[in-house]
């Protein structure tokens, strides 16, 4: 079967949807490749960043990771708490040294080191958003290309009863442009779905893996904060 021919033959309608259809390809498969890049090297960032973190759980030893803390989205969430928690060290020990009835404040000290969490938190949407940045695009085309080619669909069997109402015949000759038209529009519109479907599934599922590890990193790192906070108090 040569596509290009059947383009060529096809009624103007049908060529601009597979025209549009084709532009949806090429840039499902950009995406697709870009994605897949960018994935990889976040991967590797942050898997180099956790082996570093994994021999230096200290505090005290976090601000020497250097370019690693914003570099990959660990680091820079890690950067981000660090940074809040240096904020509110300096309001803790402030108003304690205020305090006239109670040395410890831990009601005060818990409200505020929930600053420290959400910090992180806020880093971390950054992230994900970057990471799931043209997903919407994906989306997109695989709903709308279905569409596209059961428009051209829908147009090419039009044609082909306007064509036996025109003649007066059901013959084979008069029906079978448009409904060649109908048919190649609906397989450009599933060629384009179906894979732009699979990457979107593949990077959704890989974000939401990578979301849920940044969720326990969070946690781990916001124990660690607090309870530095804490000691102020003590």
């Amino acid at each position: 079967m040569n596509i290009f021919r059947i383009f060529i033959e096809s009624s103007t309608a049908a060529q601009t949807i597979m025209v549009i259809l084709v532009i949806f390809s090429i840039w499902s498969w950009g995406i697709f490749l870009k994605k897949l890049f960018d994935f990889g090297k976040v991967r590797r960032s942050t898997n180099r960043f956790m082996a570093n973190y994994a021999f230096h759980k200290e505090m005290k030893e976090w601000g020497n990771f250097g370019i690693q803390l914003t570099d990959n989205p660990c680091g820079r969430i890690l950067a981000s708490g660090l940074e809040e928690f240096k904020r509110l060290k300096v309001r803790v020990s402030a108003h304690l040294m205020h305090q006239k009835e109670t040395p410890k404040e831990h009601t005060f000290i818990n409200e505020l080191s929930d600053n420290v969490r959400l910090a992180m938190e806020r880093t971390k949407t950054d992230e994900i958003a970057r990471l799931e940045a043209s997903l919407p695009a994906l989306s997109t085309f695989v709903s709308v290309s279905p569409f596209l080619g059961l428009l051209g669909t829908v147009w090419g069997i039009m044609l082909a009863f306007l064509e036996i109402r025109a003649r007066g015949s059901a013959h084979i000759t008069i029906v079978a442009p448009g409904i060649s038209d109908a048919l190649i529009t609906t397989v450009y519109g599933l060629l384009v779905a179906i894979p732009a479907l699979i990457f979107y599934n593949i990077f959704r599922s890989r974000t939401n893996n990578f979301s849920n590890e940044l969720d326990k990193f969070i946690s781990e790192i916001y124990a660690n904060l607090r309870k530095e906070l804490l000691t102020l108090s003590q």
